[in-house]
């Protein structure tokens, strides 16, 4: 086996832990059990220097593997490069003597396709993309559960002159399918690293927030305190509720220091998915961010969030939403991208997790907005809003506009107050029963903690 391969998950694996699965020597993959941070875990990594027997060869040994790994399921690192006979094809589509093979036998590329899937429900997995892949390999990227793209790498289904030929299209693996564009655009990449050492090292870090498997404990780790104050969130914290707002500040605050790893930060960044620690325990949050597009929800956001929260849901990580939404985004565009539907799908993936929830409106959470935060009749354990939050169907601007109608009738009138009394104030809604608490901000990490200690680490089954 080449050294690039090895090298690569040197970086990766604790000295002196990796144990290669046989069958040893140049098929092209090295499989391998290995541990990080002490803890055990499987890694494949296409060695791209190797000069493979076939790249069936290397199917087979990739079957053999994921089969092994399902029977004593460990997190898995997938680590991505171009095949040497790619390589050697020099930038056109390679037709391998295997190819019907790979495509048609029950041990060939399906397979692989297949057990990936299965895998995905029981072990953490995430894939580091090192260079330019495309057709059979462009899958896997996609089949777990997080993924890095070093810059200057690339996914695509169909490679640049495979694209010219079937379609006429001239394009290049930057614009076809680029790390930039993955992590900014389409949502597969969740972390574009600018060196290979940067890509490992953040595979390093996911895996800490993960269980050895699903319905195995969480990791827990010494506390250590937040980097921000909760009175600096609150002072940063704008009087007008239209103003923008970094929600960060506030994630920061709730946060052990240091411990915040965002996932698809440059995709849909109105909204943020992270991992985080609150005194040492795994916490998976889901927070509106009114800096990027004021905090609306797009068919893109919801597609976001439903993948963040089954996730957390499929290894056990409670979750909590922090509310700053005006609601969904409406206009002819987003219709025709799937508005109704992509929202329906994050609501349902919130009404299937089985995870603890919670869910605190920091600043507003008007109409249906408030739902795609695990909002009331989502069942979270807590629903709880800090001291100057607006909960109601309109904000109180509209609400006031609303009031200037001088024909309304007088029932409508009394329940228009109504809301805007509790659009004002949430302590109107926690006097009347639809609240369960407004929390000073002084106690804002504490009920958090609070909530992360009942629901650690409860599998989702």
């Amino acid at each position: 086996m080449s050294s690039a391969a090895r090298d690569r998950v040197g970086l990766l694996a604790d000295p002196g832990s990796l144990e290669e699965f046989p069958p040893v020597g140049r098929c092209g993959l090295l499989a391998a059990g290995i541990k990080v941070n002490g803890r055990r875990a499987y890694v494949s990594a296409t060695d791209g220097s190797a000069a493979a027997q076939s790249p069936m060869d290397q199917m087979l040994k990739q079957v053999a593997f994921l089969e092994q790994v399902q029977r004593d399921p460990a997190p898995v690192v997938l680590i991505l490069d171009t095949p040497a006979h790619v390589r050697r094809a020099a930038g056109k589509t390679p037709i391998p003597p295997d190819a019907q093979r790979l495509l048609a036998d029950g041990r060939g590329v399906g397979r692989g396709y297949c057990l990936l899937a299965r895998l995905s429900a029981v072990a953490p997995m995430i894939c580091v993309v090192f260079n330019q892949v495309g057709a059979a390999l462009s899958f896997p990227s996609a089949l777990g559960h997080a993924a890095v793209m070093v810059q200057g790498s690339a996914v695509c289904v169909g490679r640049p002159d495979a694209v010219r030929l079937m379609t006429g299209q001239n394009t290049d693996f930057e614009r076809l399918g680029g790390a930039r564009m993955h992590c900014e655009v389409s949502g597969l990449g969740d972390a574009l690293a600018r060196t290979e050492r940067g890509a490992m090292a953040w595979a390093r870090r996911w895996l800490e927030y993960v269980p050895d498997r699903a319905g195995a404990a969480l990791p827990v780790r010494e506390e250590s305190p937040p980097a921000a104050s909760a009175a600096s969130a609150e002072a940063a914290l704008p009087e007008d509720l239209n103003a923008a707002f970094d929600m960060r500040l506030v994630l920061e605050a709730v946060a052990d220091s240091g411990s915040i790893l965002e996932l698809k930060a440059l995709h849909a960044a109105e909204c943020v998915t992270a991992l985080c620690r609150v005194k040492g325990r795994v916490l998976g949050l889901v927070a509106n961010n009114s800096l990027v597009r004021g905090g609306i929800i797009f068919p893109e956001t919801c597609r976001k969030m439903a993948r963040f929260i089954g996730f957390c849901d499929a290894f056990g990580l409670p979750l909590a939403f922090f509310a700053d939404t005006p609601g969904f985004m409406v206009g002819e565009q987003v219709e025709r991208r799937g508005n109704v539907r992509e929202a329906a799908e994050l609501m349902s993936a919130i009404a299937r997790s089985r995870v603890p929830k919670m869910c605190l409106v920091v600043r507003k959470a008007y109409s249906a907005g408030l739902y795609a935060m695990a909002g009331p009749g989502f069942e979270p354990v807590e629903f709880l809003a800090l001291p100057k939050a607006s909960i109601s169907v309109f904000g109180p601007e509209a609400l006031e506009r609303f009031s200037a109608d001088r024909d309304m009738a007088p029932a409508a009138r009394q329940a228009l107050d109504r809301m805007l009394a509790g659009a004002r104030d949430p302590e109107v809604l926690a006097r009347a029963g639809l609240l369960d608490e407004v929390v000073d901000w002084r106690d804002l990490r504490g009920r958090v903690a609070r909530f992360v200690a009942g629901g650690h680490g409860q599998p989702a089954g």
